[in-house]
């Protein structure tokens, strides 16, 4: 991984924990590259990641500020980690419904851009949130990508696993968000009826290079889960 990225994924991780809620905002560029013993250059790749994410925002003269946000139970979609790495705290929990080898058919190989019959690991799971499920999640990876994905890695962040055990560069993910409803199953498996409404979020995740490393989609529990992104300026 970067230098730059391993430096955003610890920022994050100290804001999240609220090391500089007291100030408001985070040390200045010269301090952070004191502090990780790297060049401004790098401070500054690793601050835009965080300005991209919607955790910070730079004011030119004054410093770098932690962005105020009031959707504390919605789950973020400028988040790069991947919207199923979201919501994840002592109030979550993941259960694995199938993990399993398969090969790609026609319509997985050319999604993911790989070829027909190429080992994939194919993930459903569900999500819950305080003891109550919100979230339905299918995902297929690359074993040629990904050697090895076991339950205790499922159970937990594959987006960590990716970039701190397999040294992974996450470059961009690509979303569709459409309305749909419920197929029996997933009714059952949220609590709901067949036919009840349901966001479904498609994902593809790439790494730097362009490669695609996962292809996912998750299905909502309407009532219990809300999205939010940020926009920027272009100017």
């Amino acid at each position: 991984m970067a230098k730059y990225h391993e430096i955003s994924t610890e920022l994050i991780k100290e804001i999240v924990d609220g090391k500089y809620s007291g100030q408001g905002k985070l040390p200045t560029e010269k301090e952070l590259s004191e502090h990780f013993d790297t060049s401004r250059n790098t401070i500054r790749s690793a601050i835009n990641l965080l300005t991209d994410e919607g955790y910070v925002y730079k004011v030119q003269g004054s410093g770098i500020y932690l962005r105020p946000v009031n959707f504390d139970e919605s789950t973020n979609l400028n988040l790069i980690k991947g919207f199923s790495s979201e919501q994840q705290s002592e109030t979550s929990k993941i259960k694995i419904l199938k993990l399993e080898l398969i090969e790609a058919d026609q319509r997985l190989a050319s999604e993911l851009n790989c070829d027909v019959g190429e080992a994939l690991y194919y993930l459903r799971r569900i999500r819950y949130v305080n003891n109550e499920p919100v979230r339905v999640e299918q995902s297929y990876y690359r074993q040629e990508v990904v050697p090895y994905l076991g339950r205790e890695i499922a159970e937990a962040s594959i987006y960590d696993y990716l970039t701190q055990n397999l040294k992974l560069q996450i470059g961009f993910a690509d979303r569709k968000i459409c309305a749909d409803y419920l197929a029996k199953e997933d009714a059952e498996l949220l609590g709901l009826a067949e036919n009840d409404p349901a966001l479904v979020v498609k994902e593809k995740t790439y790494l730097s290079n362009g490669q695609i490393v996962n292809l996912g989609e998750a299905v909502l529990h309407f009532q219990k889960i809300s999205l939010f992104s940020s926009a920027k300026s272009s100017e």
